[in-house]
């Protein structure tokens, strides 16, 4: 039996490869990632949950990142690189996997390194528009490097990249008939608020002084993230008792609720990373996207002019962003909702939803042949 380590920071598209390789072989998967949410949190991180939920084993490694900008965090951060190397080759030596699987990010980079000196096999996925740091360097290592858009293959090597799309959970194609959430008013259109698997917490603190005008019209759900959560549920419980229910918030969001709120949402506002924007772009999703200021190339605003261009999608930029300003542009956007929506219909039947089968196909092809 094969066996697959898999790591990286982007832990959806990690979920849904699994879950393909799963139904479709027999292979022993290990995982290594983050055992907390942040550094120097006590919350467990999303990662963490999800592949346990999978009865997946996973094995956690403490790392540094590279970073482009000195800051205080720079110092301690490039501390831990050595010991996140020290773990990297441990787990390498002892589980001797078949194969490496890395979804990028900082965590990514020990592992692979550390199983290519071993004679490791490594195979990597890069899911923006930009490629990253991590996995511009690991592409050098790599055996094959894939890509979720065809713009960023030009920017790997040649002759082992391939464009397999970005693999997407296939529950999300499938909702759920039943709400899973305690929705009492029924009637009101669904805005899902959304900062990725680890929240937004600047992007939130924009939103909670107009959750009460949004509930004029909308039922709010808001995916919060961990470090969020505590502060949203303060910010609920600031509202009128009479309009609290359509305020819904959680730190993260199952699959099976996700399915249910990007099926029903009539509008999203999030970040734009590639999760969100490739599933709202597959999705037809009419969305405002805030891309992260300090993403790493300023990757988020290149996915979200992509959808901008291309779907139902407009993209602010936070600095001098204000909560009035925003509400001002949700109310905008959803007077245009029905155009906007159209026009996020017509795109999505062009972006591919069998990426995590593709990606499979590589990895079944790198095991069997080694190139």
């Amino acid at each position: 039996m094969d066996k697959i380590l898999i790591t990286g920071g982007h832990v959806t598209p990690a979920l849904a490869v699994i879950d393909t390789l799963r139904a479709e072989g027999d292979f022993e998967i290990i995982f290594v990632g983050r055992m907390h949410a942040t550094e120097g949190s006590t919350a467990l991180s999303a990662e963490y949950e999800l592949v346990g939920a999978k009865s997946i084993r996973f094995l956690p490694i403490t790392t540094g990142r590279l970073q482009r900008t000195l800051t205080w965090r720079t110092i301690p951060s490039l501390l831990k690189i050595p010991v996140g190397f020290w773990q990297a080759y441990r787990y390498c030596v002892r589980e001797k996997p078949s194969l490496i699987v890395s979804f990028g990010g900082y965590i990514a980079l020990p592992v692979a390194v550390a199983g290519w000196a071993l004679g490791i096999p490594v195979i990597t996925h890069e899911q923006t528009r930009t490629a990253g740091l991590t996995n511009r360097i690991i592409a050098g290592i790599a055996k094959r490097v894939c890509v979720t858009f065809d713009r960023t293959a030009t920017q790997f090597p040649e002759a082992k990249t391939v464009v397999t799309g970005l693999p997407m959970r296939k529950e999300l194609f499938s909702p759920p008939n039943t709400c899973p959430f305690a929705i009492k008013d029924t009637g009101r259109p669904v805005l899902y608020i959304t900062g990725g698997s680890v929240g937004a917490r600047s992007l939130n603190r924009l939103l909670y002084p107009v959750i009460a005008a949004l509930t004029h019209t909308f039922t709010v759900i808001h995916q919060t993230g961990t470090g969020s959560l505590e502060e949203a549920s303060r910010s609920r419980q600031l509202l009128p008792a009479r309009i609290r229910s359509r305020y819904i918030t959680d730190a993260f969001l199952d699959v099976k609720k996700l399915s249910w709120v990007l099926a029903h949402a009539g509008l999203v506002v999030g970040r734009a990373g590639a999760n969100t924007t490739v599933e709202c772009a597959a999705l037809g999703k009419v969305a405002i996207l805030v891309p992260l200021p300090w993403s790493a190339g300023g990757e988020q605003t290149v996915n979200a002019k992509w959808l901008e261009h291309n779907g139902g999608a407009k993209v602010l930029e936070q600095r001098g962003l204000s909560s009035e300003n925003l509400l001002g542009e949700i109310e905008r956007m959803w007077k245009h909702h029905e155009s906007l929506e159209r026009r996020a219909g017509l795109f999505a039947p062009s972006v591919p939803r069998d990426g995590a089968a593709r990606l499979a196909r590589e990895i079944v092809s790198l095991l069997a042949t080694g190139v």
